[in-house]
């Protein structure tokens, strides 16, 4: 039988815990094979998620592989698992939240109420999402609910886990690298490439009544991970739209620094790059090579156009 893909999710909790008290009532062990033909036979479920969810308890330490290969429950947790499973899910969920740096989707009340929006949490293809409801460590009033609570008992784990992160942080200052990148765009005539875009945007917004809005942020803040600010379209009122200009000449080729990529993703499609052919902008005719809501991913695609070296991408000519 084939491992499942972990998009197939998991068990909900009444079954994961039926499939904890198959493994107790076979105290000599069982394969995992035979544990899932016995959860099928006395639970609706699906085989791959099945599989899922006894790979996420083997992670967990509520069973164990044995050296004959057999599955027994672990040591100290025969008797109640359902603790270490919940501890478990809350300590993975904030793992996740730390790695990815998705506090944002967390808010806290003055009452010490510790919610979490649903619609911006990190997505969870493997379903860690519906244990984080079905073994409480968060509470919806309905499935559909955007907003879940966290529970009293794991409220301290999780502001707990942002105080650590927060004093983890290192402040946003200008790095090695990032005077290192802007020390290369200086030497690329990049100040001018980034004037020359910002006039370019303040023709193409002209009739935008926050025209003046439109403005440089590198020349007050070198860490932002774009140059310019502006407006997607005549309809927005607000600053949807940053701009990381880059200056190129005879080849089309730029660097791309760690931050300017974290903060094209963190931007998602508001964020742009504006490539600038320095010998062109005199031309009144010519336009940037703008790239919408890039990813070093899709530079890396067959047929792209793009020669790719660790963050320095060049455009190649396609034979054709």
């Amino acid at each position: 039988m084939n491992a499942a893909k972990l998009s197939d999710g998991l068990l909900p909790a009444t079954s994961t815990l039926a499939l904890v008290d198959l493994v107790r009532d076979r105290a000599g062990g069982t394969t995992q094979e035979q544990l899932i033909r016995d959860l099928a036979a006395s639970t609706p479920i699906s085989w791959s998620r099945a599989w899922n969810t006894v790979a996420k308890l083997l992670g967990y330490g509520v069973i164990a592989t044995s050296s004959t290969g057999l599955i027994r429950l672990a040591g100290d947790f025969a008797e109640n698992p359902m603790t270490l499973i919940s501890d478990s899910i809350a300590r993975e969920l904030v793992g996740r939240l730390v790695k990815e740096r998705a506090w944002g989707c967390m808010r806290l009340d003055p009452s010490g109420m510790v919610t979490i929006d649903a619609m911006t949490m990190p997505k969870m293809g493997d379903g860690l999402g519906m244990w984080v409801t079905d073994f409480e460590i968060a509470a919806r009033d309905r499935t559909e609910a955007r907003f879940w609570e966290v529970t009293e008992r794991y409220r301290a784990v999780f502001i707990s886990a942002v105080r650590e992160a927060n004093a983890a942080r290192p402040k946003h200052s200008k790095s090695a690298e990032k005077l290192a990148a802007d020390l290369a765009r200086q030497a690329e005539m990049g100040e001018a490439a980034e004037l020359w875009v910002l006039e370019y945007e303040r023709n193409r917004l002209r009739n935008h009544p926050f025209q003046d809005q439109i403005r440089r942020i590198s020349v007050d803040d070198v860490s932002a991970g774009y140059d310019i600010m502006s407006f997607a379209a005549h309809s927005s009122l607000q600053h949807d739209l940053f701009i990381e200009v880059k200056s190129y000449g005879a080849t089309k080729a730029f660097h791309w620094s760690r931050n300017e990529i974290a903060t094209a993703a963190e931007f998602g499609e508001e964020y742009a790059l504006y490539l600038v052919d320095r010998t062109r902008t005199y031309q009144s005719s010519y336009s940037p090579h703008i790239i919408s809501g890039p990813s070093p991913e899709m530079f890396a695609l067959p047929g792209s156009g793009w020669k790719v070296e660790a963050t320095s991408f060049e455009h190649v000519a396609l034979l054709g």
